[in-house]
């Protein structure tokens, strides 16, 4: 659970646990066992413990059935065993342990080394008569970790950090930490991963920064007081106060793609990259990214969406907003699994949304692959709104596939969306710019220009082959080459209106099974025409004020300016 604590500085609560285990045996002595230590971190890290090495000392506490006090005992491998053996006293109750590594003695002196607060394990057993005692340990104190953002990381000579209780005892029968006011400064020299830990003693505190820079000057701030716990890790990333949260390296990115799917990414978390927004997290694109064709492959497709009963079905359903921003030179060159639906998203839920994303001069280069595949998303059920793809080839892919550029299945919108001069290198049935099947689905206010699909073999649609149930809207097309109809190939029960293709273009606009109306407006544009290249933005734009604003008040309309070599292009947000 995360919870902001302060403007710059967030936490990552990640619980830990433990196990007992215990051996049977019927005598009145009996056995100490175990030596495994839990991490600190999440539960799913626990199966990653750790082992006490031979050698390894502690002091045992007992009351109850056996009674034990600072009891010193050293460990084999495989048992603790001290200088005579343990024995029950009372059969009749159970024994009521704690254990502590290294070993800790009444009226300790010190809990601290050069200012640093020592780990301490503890182990808490309940042993019934007839049992042998199974120790595993946990951490006492619990674990801070100030991730620093590289852009604040490179400024940094030290950094210190000063909580507001200090450790002064710790019961031995209950393990309770009692603490005072007096604090101990902790004063750690600049790392280049930018990642500063300690412990802290499990109470209420706060925690004052101050990071001195390589300028002489500092900057102070506080971790207001929080509740920290026994064995548990905090990560707190501390950023300057300019800083947008967000992907802003290639590195980011493949770590996002990584961690987004549940995978492990190193350290990093998913809480760098996004914001929780309504009932969703909204992910964030800070900079233009250049990808090298071995960065790509690092890249992992985001969601893995199959068919089957068995195979997983898991869409993006959270918020990817590009800001505009472009990612270039992805090369989709990396199989996909055996996953139906291929693209850089493999599927949008009717929840998610991808919008304001470039791709640019992106290259498709799979020939055994699934046949579903797209370079933005191979399925779409949710929203995709100002998105461009722009300079991208299709290298090499398979002979039979149903390759869709933009989406290759559409169930939700695509809208304010344009298709910039995409290349077919390789013959394919056939070469569709916004999606190949339109099920159900909407494609309002957008562009597909200068695309070439010659050697597409087969009749399509520009825009899509198919749509069943469906509305193409306000849409226009401009200097594409292909055997294709300017609008689609089949449609059923679907609204295609306002949409509009050079004039010249001899072939219908729309091929099988649809019965043109005149209140349909699909209508060339150009030469002796009272829409022409000069004016089509603004006729464009006229729909969006009347029809698109009465017709879908929930959405977010772009607008149309002229362009230098286009008649319209949108204008971004």
């Amino acid at each position: 659970m995360n919870r902001h604590i302060f403007q710059n500085i967030l936490f990552l609560l990640l619980a830990i646990g433990c196990t007992n285990e215990f051996v049977s045996t019927r005598y009145n002595t009996l056995i100490v066992q175990g030596g495994e230590v839990s991490n600190f971190g999440s539960p799913s890290r626990n199966e990653f413990i750790e082992t006490l090495p031979a050698g390894s000392q502690l002091t045992f506490y007992s009351q109850g059935g056996i009674y034990a006090d600072e009891l010193l005992l050293s460990y084999n491998g495989n048992t603790w065993e001290g200088e005579s053996p343990l024995e029950w006293e009372d059969t009749q109750q159970a024994a009521d342990g704690m254990s502590f590594c290294p070993p800790l003695y009444r009226n300790h002196s010190s809990f601290y080394q050069d200012g640093i607060l020592c780990d301490q394990l503890y182990a808490r057993t309940t042993t019934q008569y007839g049992e042998n005692i199974h120790l595993s340990f946990q951490h006492l104190f619990a674990r801070v970790v100030f991730d620093v953002s590289s852009k604040l990381n490179r400024q940094i000579s030290q950094i210190e950090f000063t909580p507001s209780l200090s450790v002064v005892n710790v019961i031995p029968e209950s393990g309770e930490v009692i603490c005072q006011d007096a604090a101990n400064s902790l004063l750690l020299e600049r790392n280049d991963q930018g990642e500063y830990a300690f412990l802290v003693p499990p109470t209420n505190l706060s925690i004052d920064i101050r990071i001195h820079t390589t300028t002489g000057e500092y900057y102070d701030n506080r971790l207001e007081t929080y509740s920290f716990s026994s064995g548990h890790e905090y990560t707190c990333p501390i950023k300057l106060a300019d800083e947008e949260i967000g992907i802003s390296t290639v590195e980011d990115f493949i770590a996002f793609t990584h961690l987004i799917n549940g995978e492990a990414y190193g350290e990093r978390s998913l809480e760098e990259f996004g914001e929780k927004t309504g009932g969703n997290m909204t992910y964030y694109l800070l900079n233009d990214l250049t990808f090298t064709e071995e960065e790509s492959a690092q890249v992992q497709m985001i969601g893995k969406y199959g068919t089957t009963t068995s195979s997983v079905k898991r869409l993006f359903d959270d918020v990817f907003d590009g800001k505009g921003h472009s990612l270039i030179n992805l090369q989709f060159n990396a199989p996909v699994g055996g996953y139906y639906y291929a693209g850089l998203f493999s599927g949008i839920s009717t929840t998610g949304a991808v919008k304001n994303l470039i791709l640019g001069q992106a290259v498709y280069n799979k020939e055994n692959d699934t046949k579903n595949a797209a370079f933005l998303a191979g399925i779409n059920r949710g929203e995709i709104n100002n998105c461009m793809l722009q300079n991208c080839t299709v290298e090499i892919i398979r002979d039979d596939s149903d390759f869709g550029n933009l989406v290759n299945w559409n169930e939700g919108i695509i809208i304010n969306c344009h298709v910039d001069n995409v290349r077919l290198k390789n013959e394919i049935p056939q070469g569709n710019a916004l999606t190949r099947y339109n099920q159900g689905g909407k494609i309002i206010n957008c562009a597909v220009t200068n695309c070439n699909f010659s050697k597409a073999k087969n009749r399509s649609g520009l825009i899509c082959s198919i749509t069943k149930n469906g509305e193409i809207l306000n849409c226009y097309l401009k200097g594409n080459t292909s055997k294709n109809h300017a609008i689609c190939l089949q449609t059923e029960n679907t609204n295609i209106r306002c949409c509009y293709y050079p004039y010249g273009d001899t072939r219908e606009p729309v091929g099988n099974n649809y019965v043109s109306a005149p209140s349909d407006s699909i209508m060339q544009y150009g030469s002796q025409q009272s829409i022409t290249e000069n004016n089509l933005y603004q006729i464009l734009n006229q729909w969006v004020r009347d029809s698109g604003a009465r017709l879908y008040p929930e959405s977010s309309f772009l607008l149309w300016e002229k362009g230098e070599t286009l008649p319209a292009i949108l204008v971004s947000p």
